[in-house]
């Protein structure tokens, strides 16, 4: 039994490894179940049995990204000490990744650059909100500790500035995927992250 659930988490494990470059390769709509099964050494029922459709294993794709990077981080989330400073290294890290692990550039640059708003990819696109959301609130959480603790100016609104340190994150990393030659992307990070937080400190 646990031999059959190993050689189960492996096969789902080669799939999504094998949507990822399809895709990327060759756009969602242009893609199909049999090429991905054929580059993952399996068969298509194997993707109905693991995902569903087409569209379930896109957003399976880009959720296992996302978890894994939020796996690789959450070390940042759970620290102690000051919120400015744990804001500064969140950033920090999420705008490095894209640099670090090549298989979650992959998925921004499909997600990002390489697939429309289809119909059948809108639940995956819920998913995303959410997410967004969810990261929002916690920057906000973390500049109203930041505020409380005299490390940030009284007349920052949380909310509005979580807002601006989302944006920092989305928009950079979206300008880098147009052309990563252009610049290095942790570099420029570090000296948009720094002018981000100086604008918010109380002196």
């Amino acid at each position: 039994m646990r031999r059959t659930r190993e050689a189960a988490a492996q096969t789902r494990e080669q799939l999504l490894q094998a949507a990822l470059r399809c895709f990327l390769e060759q756009g969602y709509a242009a893609t199909t179940l049999e090429e991905i099964a054929r580059r993952a050494g399996t068969t298509r029922g194997a993707i109905q049995w693991h995902f569903g459709s087409k569209a379930d294993l896109f957003n399976a794709v880009v959720r296992e990204q996302y978890e894994r990077a939020a796996r690789k981080l959450l070390p940042l989330y759970q620290r102690d000490g000051s919120p400015l400073a744990t804001l500064r290294e969140i950033l920090l890290a999420w705008l490095s990744y894209p640099e670090e692990d090549a298989d979650f550039r992959a998925m921004l640059e499909l997600t990002t650059l390489r697939t429309g708003m289809l119909p059948e990819l809108q639940s995956g696109v819920a998913e995303k909100i959410q997410a967004v959301e969810a990261g929002i609130a916690h920057f906000a959480e973390l500049l109203r500790r930041a505020r409380v603790a005299g490390e940030i100016r009284p007349d920052i609104v949380p909310e509005q500035a979580a807002i601006t340190a989302y944006g920092l994150i989305m928009g950079l990393s979206s300008l880098w995927l147009l052309n990563p030659r252009a610049f290095s992307l942790r570099a420029c990070a570090a000296e948009a992250v720094e002018i981000f937080i100086r604008g918010l400190r109380t002196s």
